[in-house]
């Protein structure tokens, strides 16, 4: 491979100083350099015959600036096969796209020493990062430490700016209206304790709950995913007397899940017992059922990260916590 086309080797083509050749290429303020219109127009030909780039590296090292943004997660990869995923690296994308930055997504495996995940992520490759994290990873209390402009998103980080969703608002609407549907008994499948929104929309329906004289049972897998095991479903079997006649999920996924399980013992849902989610998110297959669910805004929520991050650049004060509200999803389920 031919190495690179530096000023230098354009400057000796030309004739002329490399602080002339600098100028002209935009390397530093042509102001300071007279050129004269026929060495400039040679300068540009000679530089595109020789097929010069520009080294983005020594440019960044000299503005102190990158013009990139980062993304990091400890929650999995963003998979853009994911609704949830690509939902958030669109608003990302589409915040860079608004401020003319790049986005980088950091690929960095749970394996690597804490200092060395901190270090990669704080070495002048981005200008600032999005977070999308549990509040418990060492890297994330590090980072909330630093001197690096960071903003989370999904899930509120103590002492870092967060966009999240109103989790606890969407739950006392969904709350509201399964007591409005004269629902009393309700089992509420709830996700992991690592993840401030679960917490989050479980505490918000467990207080709007109580107010409006619901009786609930928290149900929290030993398994933090959507999928349920027949332990998990055990209640399922129990007679329709005695079994919660409306469950809500903390997700839509696990949502879904729990309907196609009612499905396969032949349940009938909402009539047998009723079913809620949380995310409104568009399935990528089709379904039997339209959830009843909160439809939350990830696109606008990681959109705003990224306005909130530029804002946080520009050396301005930023809220703490960004709350963007939720939409109530009358389906069939509920």
């Amino acid at each position: 491979m031919d190495k690179p086309v530096t000023i230098k080797d354009i400057a000796r083509e030309v004739g002329v100083g490399n602080t002339t050749v600098s100028a002209v290429l935009g390397h530093s303020p042509s102001r300071h350099v007279r050129v004269s219109e026929a060495t400039r127009a040679r300068i540009l030909e000679a530089a595109q015959v020789m097929k010069y780039r520009r080294n983005g590296l020594a440019r960044s090292f000299r503005n102190q600036k990158t013009d990139v943004l980062g993304v990091y997660t400890t929650q999995g990869y963003l998979s853009p096969h994911v609704v949830f995923s690509s939902q958030i690296i669109g608003g990302l994308h589409r915040g860079c796209y608004k401020h003319s930055k790049d986005l980088l997504l950091h690929s960095i495996t749970s394996s690597r020493p804490v200092e060395e995940v901190y270090a990669e992520l704080g070495d002048g490759r981005v200008d600032g990062l999005v977070l999308y994290a549990s509040p418990t990873d060492p890297v994330v209390r590090l980072l909330a430490d630093s001197t690096l402009p960071v903003v989370a998103i999904v899930d509120a980080v103590a002492g870092l700016p967060s966009v999240v969703a109103d989790d606890v608002g969407g739950s006392e609407q969904m709350a509201a209206y399964l007591a409005g549907k004269g629902h009393q008994r309700v089992l509420y499948i709830s996700g992991s304790d690592t993840l401030v929104s679960a917490v989050r929309r479980r505490q918000g329906f467990l207080e709007a709950a109580t107010t409006l004289g619901l009786e609930v049972t928290v149900f929290q897998p030993s398994v933090h995913h959507e999928k349920l095991t027949e332990v998990d479903l055990e209640w399922l079997d129990l007679p329709r007397s005695e079994r919660p006649t409306v469950v809500v999920c903390w997700n839509d996924m696990t949502a879904y899940n729990l309907l196609e399980c009612c499905r396969l013992r032949g349940l009938r849902v909402p009539e047998d017992i009723a079913v809620a989610g949380f995310d409104g998110l568009p399935l990528s297959q089709p379904t039997h059922w339209r959830l009843t669910t909160l439809r939350a805004p990830w696109v606008e929520v990681a959109e705003a990260a990224i306005d909130l991050l530029m804002r946080r650049l520009g050396g301005e004060e930023v809220p703490l916590e960004t709350i963007l509200p939720v939409e109530f999803m009358l389906g069939e389920t509920a």
